[in-house]
């Protein structure tokens, strides 16, 4: 798998950091689907010496289908050949200092609507051969209650972006889910939870050792990145210090599964 960043297009320190810290690939989020954005997003990642793993999950509520085809193909003529959408409507909340040391983090809020299996075969029915004909594979991120039904979920999407949180949620075990997926499993999105908030990687109710040994049996070798990490002491918006912190204890994890043989 890939050990990957999610980074903001035009922010060359993100794309820096990533390669002193020696992520394997970037998830790259952008705010136009212009085909001119996204042809000097890939290219300023291959400047930078990195992988593009693909785009970074487009929330669709609210999203004009035709535009996100256009968006597809545009994806295609610039060389980005994975694109990730996202089917959770989660209301934002403001960070509260609620976490380990006092640390920001944010509350889980409900789903503010669950999107229904029928717009998201509508959805499919119309995007995935747009995808396909680009030559893009295109990964939705569904929520806890799409993930229940996991198997249907699987038959239905082109591919599949894990948020390990959701997956929590739907209370379905990470192997059973990923032994299910198999090469539709695109992106993994790791994240902790404690009691319905943000957590630590490290110290939530989600062993991502478990989870991380479950993908690499399943042979995944996409993109493995973890989320806006929680408010740290001077840490800056983007958290620099919380995603090293993500970084090296996934690399230190994955380094003793592969040590170890698993």
């Amino acid at each position: 798998m890939e050990l990957a960043f999610s980074v903001q297009h035009g922010q060359d320190d993100q794309l820096i950091f990533a390669q002193q810290l020696g992520a394997d690939s970037v998830v790259v989020a952008v705010d136009t689907w212009e085909a001119a954005t996204l042809k000097a997003a890939r290219n300023r990642v291959e400047r930078s010496q990195l992988k593009l793993g693909g785009l970074e999950a487009l929330p669709l509520s609210g999203q004009d289908l035709a535009g996100f085809c256009q968006g597809l193909r545009h994806a295609g003529e610039a060389g980005i050949d994975l694109v990730s959408c996202d089917w959770r409507p989660l209301p934002a909340t403001p960070p509260q200092p609620m976490g380990r040391g006092k640390a920001l983090v944010a509350a889980v809020p409900a789903p503010a609507a669950a999107p229904t299996w029928e717009a998201l075969e509508q959805f499919v029915a119309q995007a995935g051969p747009v995808a396909q004909a680009a030559g893009v594979r295109l990964a939705c991120r569904a929520g806890a209650g799409m993930l229940r039904e996991y198997q249907r979920l699987v038959k239905l999407v082109p591919a599949l972006d894990l948020d390990l949180a959701e997956l929590a949620g739907s209370g379905v075990g990470a192997e059973e889910l990923i032994g299910a997926a198999g090469g539709k499993l695109a992106l993994v999105h790791a994240n902790n939870l404690r009691q319905q908030q943000q957590a630590f990687l490290d110290e939530g109710e989600i062993s991502l050792p478990k989870v991380m040994r479950a993908l690499v049996r399943a042979g995944f070798s996409g993109p493995l990145r973890a989320s806006l990490p929680p408010g740290m002491v001077e840490d800056t918006d983007w958290g620099h210090k919380g995603r090293a912190f993500d970084l090296g204890y996934l690399r230190a994890i994955l380094q003793v599964i592969e040590r170890s043989g698993e």
